[in-house]
């Protein structure tokens, strides 16, 4: 350590005064020492930390299967159909995908959730100038569900 502290002295260390130089040094010791105890403890944190990371894993796996048991448990309690082990699709017997199928394009605006012109007919003429309270506006989900059923079919009991 005294070899460190030498080390790391100034250049013109010797031009300052003896509690200069004494504080220095009692300085530079203490910096020396907490750098080689972080150095020693390093290496058995870093042995630490591997051997528990598979351990940590299996933890947050076992508790996703937890929170999906619990999601099961309760659409089965709520009276939702379902399916644990949904069946496996053999891609290869599905027919090729040959472009023939197309589907309607939605229309686009300024915004992808809200249209302010067609979410406006419970409210009065008058207030289409008023800009606050956006709360009081509200998105129809009935053509977006008839699009998504259009599209994808009638809603299917959920995979989990």
């Amino acid at each position: 350590m005294e070899q460190v502290v030498e080390q790391r002295r100034p250049p013109r260390f010797s031009d300052c005064s003896e509690p200069n130089q004494m504080l220095f040094d009692q300085q530079t010791y203490m910096g020396a020492s907490v750098e080689r105890a972080l150095m020693q403890s390093y290496d058995p944190q870093e042995l630490w930390n591997r051997a528990h990371l598979y351990t940590h894993q299996e933890e947050m796996k076992n508790r996703y299967l937890d929170d999906r048991q619990r999601r099961i448990q309760d659409s089965w309690h709520s009276g939702q159909l379902v399916i644990s082990d949904p069946p496996i699709v053999d891609y290869s017997t599905l027919p090729p995908y040959d472009d023939s199928v197309t589907y309607p394009t939605p229309p686009l605006h300024h915004s992808l959730w809200v249209d302010p012109h067609t979410c406006m007919g419970h409210q009065q003429a008058g207030q289409e100038g008023d800009l606050g309270g956006s709360s009081s506006r509200s998105f129809g989900f009935g053509e977006f569900a008839v699009l998504m059923t259009s599209i994808f079919g009638p809603p299917q009991p959920g995979y989990y």
